[in-house]
């Protein structure tokens, strides 16, 4: 480390491999700014020269596919290529440092509740969708290839490593090599789609992939992050590759013991189809269903809101009126005859206090005061109990043992519970006890819900937001 490329840019720390390029945390001298720095390498340097050649070239035609697409896109959902150089033979682009984790860290390794999970696919489908509107597959759609950045409601998810990007149709200059060598498709094993593999092994004319083979991947990423693991029962490539051409269908979330609603285990579903057609047509529709599912199955009454009628009139709705709401009708006044009558009453009563008050003594301004004192009375006596000191100890709460195993802090406790997620949850306490999480009744047959009301047993009643 500390190389500087391009007078400019110094290399600080090496941070992830790809398939042809390595990945550096580089720092920009002149304006002092935090770089990404991708350095791409020779690959296939063991194999026939033609053949060596030939797959170099196609890697870096990719390589500066990437740059310029990153370059022309200025799309906030997409990484941003800010320069692109060839130097003493190395080649390399710079991007945008994108301070955050891909879903792939901030899941780390643990199934995500699937709210979260579908939070944040959504926004990645959006990213997705962002570059197929500019006519761009993205061919390597994973939960490695996707920064989580900001939070709360600035909160964004953004499309990164464009290495593998393909313009359909293929258009000059920008991608005159990008033609796929025979027999061999650039993907990830298990997310790749049926109806690409069918082409493994065949002469490639023209580029399997298409907006249904990028929906099927971004199901492949919904689904690990939920169940932490991929939808097919085989540990290796081959295998993984052998079940997804074949139409083996995926393993369902209940048989994993992953309670979701039906409408998102239906939308996996058809996401993880082999047959195209029946998945959601686009990767914007996608994240469209993704949020529907978000939604509360009975919304909450609308509440009428009071405006001004000139509101009304600038909003376009003078042309139904709305009839007034029935004026409550006020109170008659009460007859005089009514109020006069309990005038004798009133008369009567003023004049028994003006009585009393002239037959009552007048207290003297100076009171007679006696040389001696008036005795003072005698002290009652004070009963004191002892209580009974074995009572007393057997009330009392037993400290922990400063010599114990320390019990850690919530979150760690609550990260050792069997199934339980990663990420924000909030855990509802009332009386003492665990009531709900993440808004959901405690269910007594999850083991994540057992887990978690034991230790959070005698709490302090109220929601409490923790992350996992």
């Amino acid at each position: 480390m500390g190389r500087t490329l391009g007078g400019v840019y110094r290399l600080k720390r090496h941070v992830a491999t790809g398939g042809f390029a390595d990945l550096y945390e580089g720092w920009h001298e002149e304006l002092e700014t935090p770089v990404a720095v991708k350095v791409r390498r020779a690959v296939g340097l063991d194999g026939a020269p033609q053949n060596v050649a030939r797959d170099d070239d196609y890697c870096f035609a990719h390589f500066k596919t990437e740059a310029i697409l990153g370059f022309r896109l200025r799309d906030p959902h997409v990484v941003r290529v800010l320069d692109f150089r060839l130097e003493a033979k190395v080649e390399y682009l710079v991007m945008e440092w994108l301070d955050g984790k891909s879903l792939q860290g901030l899941a780390d390794g643990r199934p995500m509740y699937w709210r979260r999970a579908v939070e944040l696919m959504a926004k990645a489908a959006e990213a997705v969708a962002s570059l197929h509107a500019a006519g761009w597959f993205h061919r390597d759609i994973k939960p490695d290839n996707f920064m989580v950045i900001g939070g709360g409601d600035d909160e964004r998810v953004v499309l990164i490593d464009l290495g593998l990007v393909r313009q359909r149709p293929l258009a000059a200059p920008i991608v005159s090599q990008l033609s796929e060598p025979t027999a061999w498709i650039a993907h990830t094993p298990g997310y790749c789609a049926p109806e690409v593999y069918a082409q493994a092994g065949k002469e490639i004319t023209i580029s399997p992939f298409s907006e249904a083979s990028e929906v099927f991947a971004l199901g492949v990423t919904l689904y690990k992050l939920i169940t932490g693991r991929l939808p097919w029962h085989g540990r290796t490539a081959q295998q993984q590759q052998a079940e997804i051409a074949g139409g083996t269908p995926p393993i369902p979330l209940s048989r994993l013991g992953t309670r979701v609603p039906f409408e998102l285990q239906d939308l996996l579903q058809r996401a993880l189809g082999t047959d195209p057609s029946k998945r959601p047509s686009s990767a914007l529709t996608f994240a469209r269903e993704l949020r529907r599912v978000l939604m509360p199955s009975k919304p909450l009454p609308e509440v009428a809101t009071a405006r001004p009628p000139a509101a009304d009139r600038e909003a376009g709705e003078s042309s139904h009126p709305v009839s007034p709401p029935p004026a409550t009708p006020a109170k008659a006044m009460l007859p005089i005859w009514r109020a006069l009558r309990w005038s004798p009453l009133v008369v009567l009563l003023i004049f028994a206090g003006s009585l009393w008050w002239s037959v009552t003594p007048v207290v003297p301004a100076q009171l007679p005061v006696s040389d001696d004192p008036a005795p003072s009375p005698a002290p009652m006596p004070v009963v004191v109990r002892v209580p009974d000191v074995r009572s007393v100890a057997a009330q009392q709460p037993v400290a922990p043992s400063s010599t114990g195993r320390p019990r850690g802090s919530l979150v760690e406790r609550l990260r050792r519970c069997p199934g339980a997620p990663s990420g924000p949850v909030v855990l509802d306490v009332r009386g003492g006890r665990l009531i709900a999480v993440d808004y959901e009744p405690l269910r007594d047959d999850d083991a994540w819900h057992r887990c978690a009301a034991r230790r959070l047993r005698g709490a302090k009643d109220g929601p409490q937001f923790l992350t996992l």
